[in-house]
């Protein structure tokens, strides 16, 4: 009898495994839900402009693409990138190499002034952290994985500073919690293709200025 009911638990065990794994991986498909005031639309065309700052420079005619420019006078070269990787990755040389430094600081320190704290993450997280922050399962294709390890490359620095606080309660009082990082971005981009897609526009490695901010509910918009 005793032997029985193992073999029942067990299959009941079994059964509960499934349904929960079940439940998770339906779960894991449903998006974020939108706040009320967003609009609904179908593409580009539909968005709404919230906010616009400063003039939009009017260019002359015969006005040259940046990556024209960037080769000209020695910014950008996407061929050395093909050259080393291959498409999507640019090479920065003399002042552009040293613009993009800059820039990198400049943004870190506004943010810091601010209010901000740096963080400096890994560029590599475990499949827990790209869960967590939603590449993970229906972005995967889209992240450069090495399968050895099971890590992933991050597409930015949101993924690991976010991450920090997974699996974590938070009192109120600690909020808000305001942080800011540069990583180097990795992303396969796969699909892209069209006029969006020349020079720095969708390429595979970029780097960026993170900010997160974890707030309460009621002062997060």
């Amino acid at each position: 009898r005793t032997t029985e009911l193992k073999e029942a638990i067990q299959v009941l065990k079994d059964r509960l495994t499934s349904a929960e794994k079940a439940l998770h991986d339906h779960l894991s498909d449903l998006p974020n839900a939108p706040l009320p005031e967003v609009p609904a639309g179908r593409s580009a065309d539909d968005n709404v402009v919230v906010m616009e700052h400063g003039d939009k420079p009017e260019l002359p005619e015969g006005a040259q693409p940046h990556w024209e420019l960037g080769e000209r006078y020695d910014l950008i070269h996407m061929d050395l990138g093909v050259k080393l990787t291959g498409a999507g990755f640019p090479v920065y040389t003399g002042a552009g190499a040293k613009l993009q430094r800059a820039l990198i600081a400049f943004f870190l320190d506004r943010a810091i002034a601010a209010g901000y704290r740096e963080v400096m993450p890994p560029l590599l997280v475990n499949a827990d952290s790209a869960f967590g922050t939603g590449q993970l399962p229906d972005k995967e294709g889209q992240m450069y994985h090495a399968t050895e390890d099971g890590l992933y490359l991050i597409p930015t620095a949101e993924v690991p500073i976010t991450n920090l606080y997974r699996d974590e309660l938070l009192d109120p009082d600690q909020l808000p919690i305001a942080l800011v990082g540069h990583t180097p971005c990795f992303r396969r981009e796969a699909g892209s293709y069209g006029k969006d897609v020349r020079g720095l526009n969708r390429v595979h490695q970029f780097d960026k200025v993170e900010i997160v901010r974890i707030e309460h509910p009621d002062r997060s918009r």
